[in-house]
Formats: C-alpha cells, sequence, structure tokens
C-alpha cells in the first residue's frame, strides 16, 4: 500500500477528474479549473394573468350571495346525503346476500351430517331390535335354550 501512494499520475490535469483518488489522500479538485465555462443562471419568468387560471367560490367576504347560490348548495347537498345513502343500502344489500348464502351453505351442511346421523342410529336400532326378537324368541321356549346350550 505504500507504493500507492508514494507513485504519482502520469496522466494530464485535464483527466484529473475522472481519476479514482484512494481515501488517504486530502485533494480537493476544483470544478472551475477543469471546466472554463461560467456557471448559467436559471431565470423565471411570472406568468401573466391571462394564463392563470382563476376559480370563483361562492364564500367570497366581498358581495352578498343571491337565492341561486344558497339553493345550489344546499342542493348538493342533499345530492350528497342522497347518494351516500344509496351507497350504504347497496353495501347492505351486498353483505345480507352473501350473509344469506353462507348460511345456506350451514344449513346444507348440517343437514348432510344430520342425515348421517340419523342413518347411523337407524342401523343401530335395526340391530338391537333383531337382538331383543331373539331374546324374546328364547324367553318364549324354553327348550330352545336347553338344545342349544349342549
Amino acid at each position: 500500500m505504500e507504493e500507492n501512494k508514494n507513485t504519482t499520475p502520469k496522466q494530464a490535469p485535464e483527466n484529473r477528474v475522472n481519476k479514482i483518488i484512494p481515501a488517504d489522500e486530502t485533494t480537493v479538485l476544483d470544478t472551475r479549473e477543469v471546466s472554463n465555462e461560467k456557471p448559467q443562471t436559471l431565470t423565471i419568468q411570472p406568468s401573466t394573468e391571462e394564463e392563470m387560471e382563476i376559480h370563483h367560490h361562492s364564500h367570497a367576504a366581498h358581495k352578498m350571495k343571491n337565492w341561486r347560490s344558497y339553493f345550489w348548495e344546499i342542493f348538493m347537498l342533499y345530492l350528497a346525503v342522497f347518494c351516500g345513502n344509496l351507497a350504504e343500502y347497496q353495501l347492505e344489500h351486498v353483505i345480507e346476500h352473501n350473509r344469506k348464502k353462507e348460511y345456506i351453505h350451514s344449513l346444507l351442511a348440517d343437514l348432510e351430517t344430520d342425515k348421517q346421523t340419523l342413518e347411523q342410529q337407524t342401523l343401530h336400532v335395526k340391530s338391537t331390535i333383531v337382538m331383543m326378537d331373539s331374546v324374546i324368541t328364547f324367553y318364549n321356549n324354553p327348550s330352545l335354550i336347553t338344545a342349544n346350550s349342549g
């Protein structure tokens, strides 16, 4: 690393800006040495009033409002509230429709599980009836018990 500090570049001073300077050097380049051009000044021309867009507002303090401006303000307020109510109604309608679909799917799933449970219970009751029928037959004919025991 010591060799890099002691070596001097053999390039011309014009190429000095493009040279990579190591962090150890404290050389500050002056851009005026590299460029002989004068700095440019940016001048902004103010625009005239004809080019500016002017908005007239109904709340100007220098003149009285007429009945038309009051009418339009009230009408716009009513229209905004009415449109808000329509949007809320539509949103509630969509939410209720989705809730109805979920309820129907839940009801169908419950009915399917109830159907399976009833089928299992029916099979259990049928097998219990067959066993009870056999027991009743043995109680009515005690001779069958002695014949089957031996």
